[in-house]
C-alpha cells in the first residue's frame, strides 16, 4: 500500500514552517502545499530548496499580501494592501482578471527565483476571474492542477477525470480525523481528534495495492496564527501525530510504502530513494518488495 500524507498551508509563518519540518525530518510528510503571500513564505521557499524530495503543491488561499505592489492589483487587495480574501472568499468573483494573472505568474516567478522550481501540482475551482486565471497560469508553466479531483497530466495538458485518475492509480482519500464534533471544537478535541489512529485504521491487507492521500495541517503557533486562524490546537496535534513513534512502527510492519505526489502522478521512486540514502527503517526493497530492516 502507498501512502502520501501533505502539509497544508506551508510558508503560513515561520513557527508554524517549523512545525511541518520537524514532521518531514522526523515524520511522514512526503508532500506540501505552500501558500506564497504569507508572512512565512520565504522562510519556506528558502528552507525546501533541501527537500527535494518532497514534491509541492500550490496552496492558494491567498491569506497575505502580494507579491507585486498592492497598486498593480486593486481589485485583489483592502485598503491595508492585503488580500481581501480572507474572511470572504466570494469575494474572489470580483477581481480583474489581467491583475490576477500578473500576481499569479509573480508568485511562480518568484518561487523559481528563489527555489528553482514551481509547484508540482495546483487546485482551481471553475469559478470566475481568480480560477480562470489560475488556470491560464498553470497551463503557462505546465504545472498539474486538480490532483485530488481529477487532473491535468504534465506530459499531455489533457484533463482526467477524478473518477479515472483515481480508478488508474486506484487512489484512496483519507477522510476526516474526528470522531464527532468539529477539529474546532474544544469540547471534543482532545478525546476525539486522532490523526495518527485514522492512518492506523487503514485495513492495509484489504487496500494492499492501493495508495492513500491524506492531508494535515502540522505546524506550531504563533500570535498570528492565534489572531487571526480558527484552526489552532489541531495544528501541533497533527505535527505530534505525523512523529508519532507508534505510526512509524505500524508503517513498518505493514510495509506502507511513502511516497510523494511526483511518485503517484509519474510513477517515480523520489521519496523511497531518499530514504534509501539515509538508511531509514522506513525504506522499501522495490525489487523486493520488503522493509530495510527485514520486514
Amino acid at each position: 500500500m502507498k501512502l502520501c500524507y501533505r502539509a497544508d498551508d506551508f510558508g503560513y509563518t515561520v513557527p508554524f514552517n517549523d512545525g511541518v519540518f520537524k514532521a518531514i525530518e522526523q515524520g511522514i510528510i512526503t508532500h506540501v502545499d505552500i501558500m506564497l503571500d504569507t508572512p512565512g513564505a520565504e522562510d519556506a521557499m528558502v528552507r525546501i530548496k533541501d527537500y527535494p524530495w518532497i514534491s509541492i503543491g500550490w496552496h492558494t488561499h491567498f491569506w497575505g499580501r502580494p507579491v507585486l505592489d498592492p497598486a498593480l492589483v486593486p481589485s485583489m487587495v483592502n485598503e491595508e494592501g492585503k488580500f481581501k480574501f480572507r474572511k470572504d472568499q466570494s469575494l474572489r468573483l470580483s477581481v480583474d482578471y489581467d491583475e490576477t494573472v500578473a500576481e499569479f505568474r509573480a508568485q511562480l516567478q518568484k518561487m523559481m527565483s528563489i527555489t528553482g522550481r514551481i509547484p508540482d501540482t495546483a487546485n482551481i475551482r471553475n469559478q470566475g476571474n481568480f480560477e480562470r486565471a489560475k488556470k491560464q497560469v498553470c497551463d503557462e508553466y505546465h504545472i498539474c492542477y486538480n490532483f485530488a479531483d481529477g487532473m491535468t497530466e504534465r506530459q499531455t495538458g489533457k484533463a482526467m477525470p477524478i473518477e479515472e485518475r483515481y480508478k488508474k492509480y486506484n487512489i484512496q482519500q483519507l477522510k476526516g480525523a474526528q470522531k464527532g464534533g468539529t477539529i474546532y471544537d474544544m469540547e471534543y478535541f482532545w478525546d476525539c481528534y486522532d490523526p495518527a489512529k485514522k492512518i492506523m485504521n487503514i485495513d492495509v491487507e484489504k487496500h494492499i495495492n492501493s495508495s492513500f492521500i491524506g492531508a494535515c495541517h502540522p505546524g506550531f503557533l504563533d500570535d498570528i496564527i492565534l489572531s487571526e486562524s480558527s484552526c489552532q490546537l489541531a495544528r501541533v496535534r497533527d505535527c505530534q501525530a505525523m512523529c508519532d513513534p507508534a505510526l512509524r512502527h505500524w508503517i513498518i510492519e505493514h510495509r506502507v510504502e511513502l511516497v510523494n505526489c511526483r511518485d503517484l502522478l509519474y510513477g517515480t521512486h523520489e521519496y523511497q530513494n531518499h530514504l534509501q540514502a539515509i538508511g531509514s527503517d522506513l525504506f522499501i526493497n522495490i525489487k523486493e518488495g520488503e522493509m530495510s530492516n527485514g520486514y
